[in-house]
């Protein structure tokens, strides 16, 4: 069933319109904008619950407004897009609790207001209808992340930004043509299941256009470039939500492209998807491999980046129902354990301003609380159960299976080893290398503000609560949102 409501597209004003207010107000309001955030982003929360059942229940909700002639402004509430726009509001109030009380400096009230921003325009990527609408949240979230990812205007982030930006605007360009081919052959750029373009000439240049773009923004090999410069030196809240939520809707838009625009008839036939599963492939084998050679944190967990999305960009070109579920299931897992891993290491850089690896030996013994969490954040990149992503990779086991590709479990099995030899010697040597004895500092409890520890905290108890009840609410969501988009 299809009904008219109105919630997603006032959930997306009202993030707008606060971060304008936040930008408006200034210093006036650079105590209160952490907590407006968080209050917008809960409201945004309590206004879809209410569609949460009906839509596991099968309903769509959709709303269009009479805008951009000839085209329109569309949102739509589906399994998929429901479920990605809760968890990124949820991952946002979280994360905005931590920024509270890191340091940014004499910009703290732009970078809120713009982070705020970043967050509407993700949500409303997700929550969009259409090409058309997908295409206008999706350039000002890149271009809005320009602000955050320069934050600290120093010559490496002014460098690793424009890097980012350009990037940016060669992936518009292509995503500018490749929507006109679909309209011109097609006549519609509205979600259909199934897929809506018919086969003609220009499919491939619509294929190619969309992959660069979305696969840019989910850095995927060889279009990661501007990752690991960027993540190297912007603020640690603006890299946090660039994993976290920006890099999914590059993952959500090809998803979209893959089941609601081509459809999976058209790309077996032409087996274009073959081209962004070796991509995959070797995303996943590269990002480790660099994740293990790097010796700067930020960059390492840049290079791991890499590699985590390759599992949901796997998931999604094996065109199997359960391989898709792993990979949306690995789009919430990924977030929850990337997300910690970073904030550990903000607030590591808070306190020691220490990022070289080798210069982390006996930081558990002044920071305790940290390196705790950071040490179950990467036994969950590592797949162990009950942790988040041992579910994932599961699921992404049975896909392969189903899609008659045994070899591609030794790349996961290949990939969990990789990450145990990248994160697990960290904690090894944050507890057992050079001991700090002093017992004071080592029952501090990090002295680290409330806020920052709290969001951590909250973030490492995600990695692994979902596996412990009866019913595991995520993976419901993704197996269904994988079975309706079949």
């Amino acid at each position: 069933m299809e009904t008219t409501l109105w919630q997603p597209a006032a959930v997306t004003l009202l993030l707008m319109l606060t971060a304008f207010f936040v930008w408006l107000g200034g210093e006036k309001l650079k105590q209160a904008a952490p907590w407006l955030t968080v209050l917008s982003l809960a409201a945004g929360i309590y206004l879809l619950l209410p569609l949460a059942s009906p839509v596991l229940a099968g309903a769509v909700f959709t709303v269009r407004y009479d805008v951009l002639p000839p085209f329109f402004l569309t949102f739509r509430a589906d399994t998929l897009s429901l479920g990605l726009a809760l968890l990124f509001q949820f991952l946002g109030l979280i994360l905005a609790v931590y920024t509270s009380a890191y340091p940014l400096g004499q910009a703290r009230p732009r970078f809120n207001a713009v982070y705020l921003f970043v967050l509407a325009c993700s949500v409303g990527v997700v929550l969009a209808g259409d090409l058309i609408s997908l295409f206008l949240f999706f350039e000002a979230m890149s271009l809005s992340a320009f602000i955050l990812f320069i934050h600290n205007r120093d010559k490496a982030s002014i460098a690793a930004t424009f890097k980012f930006l350009y990037m940016t605007v060669g992936g518009s360009v292509l995503y500018f043509i490749a929507l006109g081919a679909v309209f011109f052959q097609a006549g519609s750029v509205a979600w259909q299941n199934g897929g809506f373009m018919p086969a003609g000439p220009y499919t491939w240049l619509a294929f190619t256009g969309f992959a660069v773009a979305f696969g840019m923004k989910a850095a995927m090999f060889p279009l990661h470039l501007w990752m690991a410069d960027a993540y190297g030196t912007a603020p640690v809240p603006a890299v946090t939500l660039s994993s976290m939520v920006m890099l999914k809707t590059g993952a959500y838009g090809l998803i979209r492209v893959y089941y609601n625009v081509l459809g999976t008839d058209m790309l077996k036939s032409h087996g274009w998807q073959e081209a962004i599963l070796v991509l995959s492939v070797i995303s996943v084998l590269y990002g480790s491999t660099c994740a293990f050679a790097e010796r700067d944190l930020m960059r390492r967990l840049a290079f791991s980046g890499v590699a985590q999305l390759g599992y949901i960009l796997l998931g999604a070109s094996l065109l199997t129902p359960d391989a898709l579920a792993g990979g949306i299931y690995h789009i919430m897992a990924h977030a929850m354990m990337k997300g910690a891993l970073l904030l550990c290491a903000g607030a590591i850089l808070v306190k020691t301003g220490k990022r070289n690896i080798v210069d982390l030996a006996g930081i558990g013994w002044q920071m305790p609380l940290t390196m705790i969490c950071f040490s179950l954040a990467a036994l969950t990149a590592v797949g162990l159960p009950p942790m988040n992503i041992f579910i994932s990779k599961w699921y992404l086991s049975l896909g392969i299976l189903a899609a008659d590709r045994p070899l591609l479990i030794v790349l996961l099995l290949v990939s969990s080893m990789l990450n145990a030899a990248y994160y697990l010697p960290i904690s090894f040597m944050a507890f057992f290398g050079e001991r700090n004895r002093d017992l004071h500092a080592t029952l501090s409890f990090d002295r680290l503000p409330w806020a920052m520890s709290a969001g951590i905290v909250v973030l490492v108890i995600c990695c692994l609560a979902f596996s412990l009840g009866s019913v595991n609410v995520p993976l419901l969501w993704a197996r269904t949102a994988a079975a309706r988009l079949f």
